[in-house]
C-alpha cells in the first residue's frame, strides 16, 4: 500500500474504487464476530423491548416503572449502536466508506452516544434501585416514578449532547488517493469516516468522556449495588429474622451486582486504555488494526449483555410479562368470540336476492297440545296464493280433518322424511276428498 502525499501530479489520473478486500485470516474472524454480534444484539434488543414496552403501560405493575423506562430506553440506544454498527461492517467489507458525510457524522454520533448514554443508563438503574429499597418511602416513591425517570433520563441526554460538540464538529469523510498506476493512468481513490479533532481537543476530550462516562459511572453502579445486600443483610439482623426468602434476594442482588461489574470493567476499560495508549503500540500495522477492532467491539458486546440481565434477572419482570401475554391472549379470544357472533347474526339477517314476504314463507312449525299431548303441525302457504285462498295447484294448504289422525301414526318427533310422508298423506286425502266431491 502507497498513500500519496502530493495529489497535484496525479490530478488527470482517473480516480477508482478500491477492490473488494480479499476474505482471508483474521478478516474473516473479524468479520464474520462482527456481523454474529449485530444480529444477536438487534435480536435481542427487539425481543427486550417486545417485554418491557408493553409494561410501561400495564397497570399494577410491581416493578417500578422508572427501571422498566431506562430499560427501554436503554434498548432504544443500543437499537442505534446497531446500527452504527451495521454502517461499520460495511466499511469492514468493502475497505472504504460508502456512505455520504452526514451519514458519516450520524455513524459516529451514534457510535459516541453509545459510550456515553449505556454507563449512564446503567448508572440510574443502579440508584433507582438503592432508592427503591434502602431510603425511605417517600424518596423510594419518587424515584420509581415514570415522570422521574423521564425527567433524569431528558437532563443526562443534553449533558452528553453538550459533551459531544466536538463528534459534531470534527466529523468528516476523509479521501485520500494511493497506489498510482502510471501505465493505465488509473489511482485508487479511498474514503474514510473518523473522528479528526485536534490533537489538544481529543486529548481533553477524551479525558473528560473518560472520567464522565467510564468512572463515574462505575462507581455508583458498585456502591449503589454493594450498598443493596448489606442493607437488606442489616434490616434481617435487626428485625431477628432470618429466612430463605431473605437469603435468596441477597444472592440475586449479589450475582447482578457482580455481573454487571465484570461485563463493565470487561467492555470498557480495555477501550479507554487503548484510547490513551494506542500511539504506544510497536508492532506491525496490520495487527494493530486487528486489536483495535477486537477492542472495539467490546461496548457492542455490553450493548447485548446489559438489556438481557436486566430483564432475565428480574423476576418481576418475566411474571408481568407473562400475565400481560395472558391478558392479551384471553382479550384477543373474547374479541374474536364477539367477532364471530356478529358475523353470524349478520350473515342471518341478509335477505334473499328477493324480499320474500310473509304470506311467501314456509313454515312447519310443531306444537304441542297441553291436554292430549299431541303434535300439531301447522303449514303456512309456500307459494303466492290466489283470490279464493288455495294454492297454484288448485288445492287447499289447509290440513284435512283427518290430517291429526295421520300424525298419530308417526314417532314423538317427526323427522323431515317423516314430515314429507305425512304431506303426501295429506296431499292424497286432498285429492280424494276433491275427486268425490266432483263424482
Amino acid at each position: 500500500m502507497f498513500l500519496l502525499d502530493n495529489d497535484e501530479i496525479y490530478e488527470n489520473y482517473t480516480r477508482i474504487s478500491p477492490p473488494i478486500p480479499k476474505f482471508t485470516g483474521l478478516r474473516v474472524y473479524v468479520a464474520t464476530t462482527y456481523i454474529c454480534f449485530n444480529f444477536i444484539g438487534f435480536a435481542i434488543n427487539l425481543w427486550v423491548l417486545y417485554v418491557v414496552a408493553p409494561l410501561l403501560f400495564a397497570p399494577a405493575i410491581k416493578v417500578p416503572k422508572s427501571i422498566l423506562f431506562y430499560i427501554f430506553a436503554l434498548c432504544v440506544g443500543d437499537l442505534m449502536t446497531m446500527v452504527a454498527m451495521f454502517l461499520l461492517i460495511i466499511d469492514l467489507v468493502f475497505g472504504t466508506w460508502q456512505f455520504s458525510d452526514w451519514v458519516c457524522k450520524s455513524y459516529l454520533i451514534f457510535d459516541s452516544m453509545n459510550k456515553f448514554m449505556a454507563p449512564m443508563i446503567v448508572f440510574l438503574i443502579s440508584r433507582t434501585c438503592y432508592s427503591t429499597v434502602c431510603l425511605d418511602k417517600k424518596a423510594g416513591e419518587k424515584a420509581a416514578t415514570l415522570k422521574n425517570a423521564i425527567v433524569q433520563f431528558c437532563v443526562a441526554v443534553v449533558f452528553v449532547l453538550i459533551l459531544l460538540w466536538p463528534v459534531f464538529a470534527y466529523s468528516q469523510v476523509y479521501e485520500f488517493n494511493m497506489n498510482p498506476n502510471n501505465v493505465t493512468q488509473e489511482i485508487i481513490h479511498m474514503k474514510k469516516c473518523g473522528f479528526f479533532p485536534s490533537t489538544q481537543i481529543q486529548f481533553w476530550f477524551n479525558i473528560i468522556a473518560c472520567f464522565t462516562s467510564y468512572a463515574v459511572p462505575l462507581f455508583g453502579i458498585v456502591y449503589w449495588y454493594v450498598s443493596v445486600p448489606f442493607f437488606l443483610k442489616r434490616r434481617a439482623v435487626n428485625a431477628l429474622v432470618t429466612s430463605s426468602s431473605t437469603d435468596a434476594a441477597l444472592k440475586k442482588v449479589i450475582t447482578t451486582v457482580l455481573l454487571l461489574t465484570v461485563i463493565y470493567v470487561v467492555c470498557w476499560t480495555p477501550y479507554w486504555i487503548s484510547m490513551f495508549t494506542s500511539h504506544l503500540l510497536v508492532m506491525d500495522k496490520k495487527h494493530v488494526i486487528i486489536i483495535s477492532y477486537i477492542i472495539h467491539l467490546l461496548p457492542y458486546i455490553s450493548c447485548v449483555a446489559y438489556p438481557l440481565i436486566f430483564t432475565l434477572l428480574n423476576r418481576g419482570i418475566r411474571s408481568a410479562h407473562a400475565k400481560n401475554k395472558e391478558d392479551n391472549r384471553r382479550r384477543f379470544r373474547s374479541m374474536t368470540d364477539d367477532a364471530s357472533t356478529q358475523v353470524r347474526t349478520a350473515i342471518r339477517s341478509i335477505p334473499g336476492a328477493k324480499p320474500i314476504s310473509n304470506q311467501q314463507k314456509q313454515k312447519t312449525e310443531i306444537t304441542y297440545d297441553a291436554s292430549s299431548n299431541e303434535k300439531k303441525i301447522n303449514r303456512q302457504q309456500t307459494s303466492p296464493s290466489n283470490e279464493n285462498g288455495n294454492s297454484n295447484l288448485g288445492f287447499s294448504t289447509d290440513p284435512p280433518p283427518n290430517y291429526d289422525e295421520v300424525m298419530k301414526n308417526s314417532s314423538d318427533l317427526p323427522t323431515y322424511d317423516q314430515a314429507m310422508r305425512a304431506r303426501s298423506v295429506s296431499y292424497i286425502i286432498d285429492m280424494q276428498q276433491s275427486t268425490s266431491e266432483q263424482i
